[in-house]
Protein backbone atom coordinates (compact mmCIF):
# COMPACT_ATOMS: atom_id res chain seq x y z
CA UNK A 1 0.00 0.00 0.00
CA UNK A 2 2.76 2.33 1.02
CA UNK A 3 4.52 1.99 -2.43
CA UNK A 4 1.29 2.39 -4.01
CA UNK A 5 0.81 5.34 -6.75
CA UNK A 6 -2.14 5.62 -5.29
CA UNK A 7 -1.25 6.63 -2.23
CA UNK A 8 1.44 9.32 -2.78
CA UNK A 9 -1.56 10.66 -4.99
CA UNK A 10 -4.03 11.07 -2.66
CA UNK A 11 -1.46 11.65 0.76
CA UNK A 12 0.19 14.61 -1.31
CA UNK A 13 -3.34 16.13 -2.57
CA UNK A 14 -4.34 16.22 1.13
CA UNK A 15 -1.29 18.10 2.00
CA UNK A 16 -1.15 20.71 -1.06
CA UNK A 17 -5.02 21.39 -0.69
CA UNK A 18 -4.89 21.81 3.18
CA UNK A 19 -1.63 24.21 2.83
CA UNK A 20 -2.93 25.92 -0.16
CA UNK A 21 -6.52 26.89 1.39
CA UNK A 22 -4.89 28.03 4.72
CA UNK A 23 -2.49 30.55 2.06
CA UNK A 24 -5.46 31.59 -0.01
CA UNK A 25 -7.28 32.36 3.26
CA UNK A 26 -4.36 34.27 4.68
CA UNK A 27 -4.09 36.13 1.32
CA UNK A 28 -7.73 36.76 1.06
CA UNK A 29 -7.57 38.51 4.48
CA UNK A 30 -4.44 40.53 4.40
CA UNK A 31 -5.63 42.05 0.63
CA UNK A 32 -9.18 43.17 1.75
CA UNK A 33 -8.02 45.89 4.20
CA UNK A 34 -10.84 45.58 6.88
CA UNK A 35 -10.38 46.51 10.12
CA UNK A 36 -9.66 43.15 11.80
CA UNK A 37 -11.76 41.94 14.98
CA UNK A 38 -10.15 41.83 17.95
CA UNK A 39 -11.11 38.04 18.48
CA UNK A 40 -8.97 36.93 15.80
CA UNK A 41 -6.73 33.93 16.56
CA UNK A 42 -3.98 34.01 14.06
CA UNK A 43 -3.17 30.82 14.86
CA UNK A 44 -6.28 29.06 14.61
CA UNK A 45 -6.97 31.50 11.39
CA UNK A 46 -4.18 29.32 9.76
CA UNK A 47 -5.57 25.95 10.46
CA UNK A 48 -8.54 26.52 8.59
CA UNK A 49 -7.24 24.29 5.61
CA UNK A 50 -7.09 21.20 7.73
CA UNK A 51 -11.01 20.39 6.67
CA UNK A 52 -9.18 18.84 3.57
CA UNK A 53 -7.02 17.06 4.91
CA UNK A 54 -9.20 15.43 7.57
CA UNK A 55 -11.45 14.62 4.38
CA UNK A 56 -8.38 13.52 2.14
CA UNK A 57 -6.77 11.35 5.34
CA UNK A 58 -10.08 9.50 6.23
CA UNK A 59 -10.76 8.31 2.45
CA UNK A 60 -7.39 7.44 2.21
CA UNK A 61 -7.80 4.98 5.44
CA UNK A 62 -11.33 3.43 4.04
CA UNK A 63 -9.63 2.70 1.11
CA UNK A 64 -6.54 0.94 2.22
CA UNK A 65 -8.81 -2.26 3.23
CA UNK A 66 -12.19 -1.16 1.33
CA UNK A 67 -10.22 -1.77 -2.12
CA UNK A 68 -9.06 -5.55 -1.00
CA UNK A 69 -12.26 -6.27 -0.76
CA UNK A 70 -13.86 -4.49 -4.06
CA UNK A 71 -11.27 -6.22 -6.34
CA UNK A 72 -11.24 -9.65 -3.78
CA UNK A 73 -7.74 -9.52 -3.18
CA UNK A 74 -8.55 -10.18 0.20
CA UNK A 75 -8.73 -13.61 -0.50
CA UNK A 76 -5.28 -13.73 -0.88
CA UNK A 77 -4.50 -11.46 1.88
CA UNK A 78 -5.96 -14.02 4.28
CA UNK A 79 -4.57 -16.81 2.68
CA UNK A 80 -0.72 -15.74 2.78
CA UNK A 81 -1.61 -14.71 6.30
CA UNK A 82 -4.39 -16.71 7.93
CA UNK A 83 -3.31 -14.68 11.44
CA UNK A 84 -6.42 -12.38 10.53
CA UNK A 85 -5.56 -10.08 13.67
CA UNK A 86 -1.80 -9.59 12.28
CA UNK A 87 -3.20 -8.18 8.82
CA UNK A 88 -5.70 -5.54 10.67
CA UNK A 89 -3.02 -4.33 12.65
CA UNK A 90 -0.16 -4.04 10.42
CA UNK A 91 -2.28 -1.84 8.44
CA UNK A 92 -3.57 -0.08 11.51
CA UNK A 93 0.26 0.62 11.70
CA UNK A 94 0.99 1.42 8.43
CA UNK A 95 -2.30 3.58 8.05
CA UNK A 96 -1.83 5.48 11.33
CA UNK A 97 2.04 5.85 11.01
CA UNK A 98 2.08 7.50 7.30
CA UNK A 99 -0.87 9.58 8.52
CA UNK A 100 0.67 11.02 11.42
CA UNK A 101 3.93 11.77 9.56
CA UNK A 102 2.46 13.70 6.38
CA UNK A 103 -0.25 15.52 8.87
CA UNK A 104 2.64 16.99 11.18
CA UNK A 105 3.91 18.16 8.08
CA UNK A 106 0.78 19.13 6.74
CA UNK A 107 -0.09 21.22 10.01
CA UNK A 108 3.46 22.54 10.71
CA UNK A 109 3.19 23.68 6.98
CA UNK A 110 -0.01 25.89 7.49
CA UNK A 111 1.00 27.44 10.49
CA UNK A 112 3.75 28.65 8.63
CA UNK A 113 2.68 29.78 5.11
CA UNK A 114 -0.14 31.36 7.16
CA UNK A 115 1.59 33.00 9.53
CA UNK A 116 4.22 34.26 7.06
CA UNK A 117 1.70 35.82 4.88
CA UNK A 118 -0.04 37.26 7.87
CA UNK A 119 2.97 38.97 8.81
CA UNK A 120 4.05 40.26 5.52
CA UNK A 121 0.70 42.55 5.64
CA UNK A 122 1.21 43.55 9.15
CA UNK A 123 -1.60 41.52 10.46
CA UNK A 124 -1.36 39.87 13.75
CA UNK A 125 0.89 35.98 13.84
CA UNK A 126 2.63 33.87 15.75
CA UNK A 127 5.19 31.49 15.59
CA UNK A 128 6.12 27.76 16.72
CA UNK A 129 7.82 29.86 20.20
CA UNK A 130 3.95 30.31 21.62
CA UNK A 131 3.15 28.11 23.43
CA UNK A 132 -0.87 27.85 22.10
CA UNK A 133 0.84 27.62 18.76
CA UNK A 134 2.94 24.31 19.35
CA UNK A 135 -0.22 22.84 21.11
CA UNK A 136 -2.27 23.75 18.12
CA UNK A 137 -0.17 22.34 15.67
CA UNK A 138 1.38 19.87 17.02
CA UNK A 139 -1.42 18.37 18.75
CA UNK A 140 -3.65 18.61 15.23
CA UNK A 141 -0.94 16.77 13.82
CA UNK A 142 -0.47 14.39 16.57
CA UNK A 143 -4.41 13.13 16.14
CA UNK A 144 -4.41 13.69 12.40
CA UNK A 145 -4.13 9.62 12.18
CA UNK A 146 -7.59 8.93 14.39
CA UNK A 147 -10.39 9.55 11.75
CA UNK A 148 -7.90 7.38 8.97
CA UNK A 149 -7.97 4.88 11.61
CA UNK A 150 -11.97 5.01 12.25
CA UNK A 151 -12.31 4.91 8.34
CA UNK A 152 -9.92 1.50 7.67
CA UNK A 153 -11.77 0.00 10.85
CA UNK A 154 -15.28 1.41 9.06
CA UNK A 155 -13.53 -0.67 5.78
CA UNK A 156 -13.29 -3.71 7.27
CA UNK A 157 -17.20 -3.62 9.03
CA UNK A 158 -18.84 -1.96 6.09
CA UNK A 159 -16.73 -3.45 3.25
CA UNK A 160 -17.58 -0.88 1.03
CA UNK A 161 -15.77 1.92 -0.01
CA UNK A 162 -18.90 4.43 -0.45
CA UNK A 163 -20.13 3.05 3.31
CA UNK A 164 -17.04 3.35 4.83
CA UNK A 165 -16.29 6.80 3.45
CA UNK A 166 -19.83 8.17 4.13
CA UNK A 167 -19.57 6.85 7.85
CA UNK A 168 -16.46 8.17 8.51
CA UNK A 169 -16.86 11.57 7.23
CA UNK A 170 -20.57 11.74 8.74
CA UNK A 171 -18.88 10.75 12.35
CA UNK A 172 -16.44 13.36 11.62
CA UNK A 173 -19.16 16.59 10.21
CA UNK A 174 -22.27 16.07 10.90
CA UNK A 175 -21.88 16.79 15.20
CA UNK A 176 -19.62 19.84 13.61
CA UNK A 177 -22.59 21.36 10.90
CA UNK A 178 -26.02 20.27 14.36
CA UNK A 179 -23.67 22.25 16.50
CA UNK A 180 -24.67 25.33 15.48
CA UNK A 181 -27.99 25.05 15.07
CA UNK A 182 -28.43 22.42 18.36
CA UNK A 183 -29.78 23.36 22.12
CA UNK A 184 -27.79 24.28 24.72
CA UNK A 185 -28.19 21.00 25.94
CA UNK A 186 -27.66 18.76 23.14
CA UNK A 187 -24.62 20.39 22.78
CA UNK A 188 -23.27 19.96 26.27
CA UNK A 189 -24.81 16.38 26.76
CA UNK A 190 -24.86 14.55 23.26
CA UNK A 191 -22.72 16.72 21.02
CA UNK A 192 -19.66 16.73 23.23
CA UNK A 193 -19.54 12.74 23.77
CA UNK A 194 -18.81 12.63 19.79
CA UNK A 195 -15.65 11.52 18.61
CA UNK A 196 -14.62 14.98 16.24
CA UNK A 197 -15.96 17.24 19.24
CA UNK A 198 -13.49 15.35 21.64
CA UNK A 199 -10.53 15.70 18.96
CA UNK A 200 -11.20 19.56 19.00
CA UNK A 201 -11.69 19.82 22.58
CA UNK A 202 -8.22 18.36 23.19
CA UNK A 203 -6.40 20.45 20.24
CA UNK A 204 -8.58 23.85 19.63
CA UNK A 205 -10.95 23.79 22.64
CA UNK A 206 -7.54 25.01 25.23
CA UNK A 207 -7.29 28.24 23.12
CA UNK A 208 -11.44 28.54 22.03
CA UNK A 209 -14.66 27.90 24.11
CA UNK A 210 -17.60 26.52 23.05
CA UNK A 211 -20.45 24.70 25.19
CA UNK A 212 -19.97 21.52 23.37
CA UNK A 213 -15.99 20.92 24.37
CA UNK A 214 -15.43 18.95 27.19
CA UNK A 215 -12.29 19.42 29.74
CA UNK A 216 -9.16 17.42 28.75
CA UNK A 217 -8.86 14.65 30.80
CA UNK A 218 -13.20 13.43 29.83
CA UNK A 219 -11.94 14.65 26.07
CA UNK A 220 -8.86 12.31 26.24
CA UNK A 221 -11.24 9.14 27.69
CA UNK A 222 -13.47 9.97 24.99
CA UNK A 223 -11.31 9.61 22.28
CA UNK A 224 -9.52 6.59 23.53
CA UNK A 225 -13.06 4.64 24.09
CA UNK A 226 -14.11 5.67 20.58
CA UNK A 227 -10.98 4.31 19.09
CA UNK A 228 -10.98 1.30 21.17
CA UNK A 229 -14.60 0.19 20.50
CA UNK A 230 -14.42 0.95 16.50
CA UNK A 231 -11.26 -0.57 16.32
CA UNK A 232 -12.31 -3.32 18.57
CA UNK A 233 -15.18 -4.12 16.63
CA UNK A 234 -13.49 -4.25 13.16
CA UNK A 235 -10.79 -7.10 14.71
CA UNK A 236 -14.25 -9.17 15.97
CA UNK A 237 -15.41 -8.88 12.26
CA UNK A 238 -12.36 -9.64 11.08
CA UNK A 239 -11.97 -12.86 12.91
CA UNK A 240 -15.43 -14.13 13.12
CA UNK A 241 -16.95 -13.27 9.41
CA UNK A 242 -15.94 -14.91 5.68
CA UNK A 243 -13.98 -12.48 3.55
Amino acid sequence: MASLRATHLTLALGFFLSVATSAIAAFAMGASNAEWPTEFDPILFSMVGNIFALIVFSVFGVLAVSREYTSGMIRLSLVATPNRSRILVAKLLLVGGITLVVGMLTTISMFLVGQTILGAYGLPHATLADPNARWVVFGLGATMAFFPILGLAFGVLLRSTAGGITTVLGILWLPQIFSAVAPLWAREHIISLMPGTALDSLTIGQMKYAPEYSATSLAAVLVTGWLLAIVGAAFLFLRQRDA
